[in-house]
């Protein structure tokens, strides 16, 4: 008999000690790598450091100025219609705006055509490298100076030059900011001529189109048949409106007469069935049917028995079938005139001549006068829109004539820059040993993981051990 056993395994979130993480083999590492970590990172920070004395005595000083210009908006607003405002751009309150408009602002500092008339103007003062725009506008820096540590709300911006004299660096600064206002100002302070020519065009063209939409508008006036078609179409549809009115009322007077009829025949069978006695019981309501018949019966009404007529089953017949007779008439006379109200009010092919000369006339005058009605209302629509846009650009043309005569300006130069005495230290030598140690522990670790990996023993270790012996 043999006895198998069965091996259990672990449930799948059963904690297994193979799943720490051992942090004591990486510090041995460490450990035992500790020196040459500390020999590979003291030689990068060492050679850091030389090589930045080497480049500060090597390469020359360099000195920076800075000249200031202040965002001060001003703009002389015209607005004949509030409607359409003449300045350029209505600024809004919110930060995003205004941080837009100050981004703009800094971004138009270092454009080559302010570089290009700053080297026109200074000449000689620049060396011939400097001449060439590009390397000129690689002197120049442009930023919003600095409010409680944060440069999003200010509105100044600093131009910085950096240059290999002082005096140099600030003469530049100071041109430049001069020429940056100048071209500033005329960017946003001054309606261009290419726009003012081209309203002006647009406004000759509106005034001829609006005389000419005019002169269309009148002469139609003077020539549609409005009103004839109004007071034809009105007759004719009153005409049409009698008939259309006559036919119920003889639609009503068909439904009572057969209502009627329908009643003299049930009497007739009631008599006829019932004999003599039916004819004294029904005599009333005999009297009161041939009322409402020939006339209009009183809402209210009181027949004495003793007041009726004394007659027969026989003529009482009679009577009933003569009035039977007569509301069949009746009812055939009214089918004749609703026959022919709705062949009246049929198609023009089923109507007579006069009458479907009638309904044809009647459609023609309805669709004459709504073509007429549509066209004046289209050159009535037309004639208002181009009144409308030659009285826009009108105004528009003399806004912008007192808009150029007034001044307004977005920048102005705040404050120049002045000659540095002491000149800037581009690499600075804490920064640099800093990083250059933080870069060389990072290399040494990864070094000493490396070198156990592959199974090395640390070389300073062996040296010391052979010292040892």
């Amino acid at each position: 008999m043999t006895v198998q056993t069965q091996e259990r395994m672990p449930a799948p979130d059963a904690w297994v000690a193979e799943d720490e993480i051992d942090l004591r083999q990486y510090l041995d590492i460490l450990i035992r790598w500790w020196r040459e970590i500390m020999l590979i990172t003291v030689v990068i920070v060492a050679l850091t450091a030389v090589a930045i004395i080497t480049l500060r005595s090597v390469l020359p000083p360099q000195y920076e100025a800075s000249a200031d210009v202040a965002i001060v908006r001003t703009v002389s607003d015209v607005n004949f219609d509030e409607r359409f405002r003449t300045n350029a751009e209505e600024l809004g309150v919110d930060n995003a705006s205004l941080n837009a408009r100050r981004s703009a602002l800094l971004g138009l500092v270092a454009t080559g055509a302010i570089a290009q008339e700053v080297i026109a103007e200074l000449g000689d003062t620049l060396s011939e490298e400097e001449q060439n725009p590009a390397n000129l506008l690689g002197m120049v820096e442009a930023e919003l100076a600095s409010v409680n540590g944060t440069s999003s709300a200010s509105d100044l911006i600093r131009i910085k030059i950096t240059a290999d004299d002082s005096e140099k660096a600030a003469t530049i600064a100071n041109a430049w900011a001069r020429i940056y206002v100048r071209t500033v100002n005329t960017i946003y302070g001054q309606v261009p001529d290419e726009v003012l020519t081209s309203i002006e065009t647009e406004l000759a063209s509106a005034e001829k189109q609006y005389l000419t939409s005019q002169a269309d508008l009148e002469a139609f006036i003077a020539t549609n048949r409005i009103d004839e078609l109004t007071s034809l179409v009105t007759v004719l549809q009153q005409n049409i409106n009698q008939e259309v009115s006559l036919q119920q009322a003889y639609l009503l007077q068909w439904q009572e007469t057969q209502e009627q009829l329908s009643t003299v025949r049930a009497l007739r069978t009631q008599v006829e069935q019932g004999g003599e006695g039916a004819v004294r019981s029904n005599m009333a309501a005999f009297q009161i049917l041939k009322m409402s018949i020939y006339g209009r019966a009183p809402t209210e009404l009181r027949v004495e028995v003793r007041d009726l007529p004394d007659i027969n089953q026989a003529a009482m017949l009679v009577d009933l079938d003569g009035l039977t007779q007569s509301l069949e008439q009746r009812q055939v006379d009214l089918e004749t005139q609703i026959a022919a109200g709705r062949t009246l009010l049929g198609s023009a092919q089923t109507t007579t001549p006069e009458i479907a000369g009638v309904l044809t006339e009647l459609r023609t005058s309805k669709a004459q006068f709504e073509t007429e009605t549509a066209r004046q209302l289209q050159l009535t629509q037309q004639r208002d829109l181009n009144w409308e846009t030659y009285k826009t650009l009108s105004s528009k043309v003399a806004e912008l004539n007192l808009t150029r005569a007034a001044a307004s300006s977005e920048v102005r130069f705040g404050a120049p820059a002045v000659a540095a005495i002491d000149a800037v230290q581009q690499i600075g030598l804490v920064l640099a040993v800093v990083a250059a140690g933080t870069v060389g522990l990072m290399l040494a670790v990864f070094y000493a993981f490396l070198a156990n990996y592959l199974d090395k023993t640390p070389f300073l270790a062996k040296r010391q051990a052979a010292a040892d012996r």
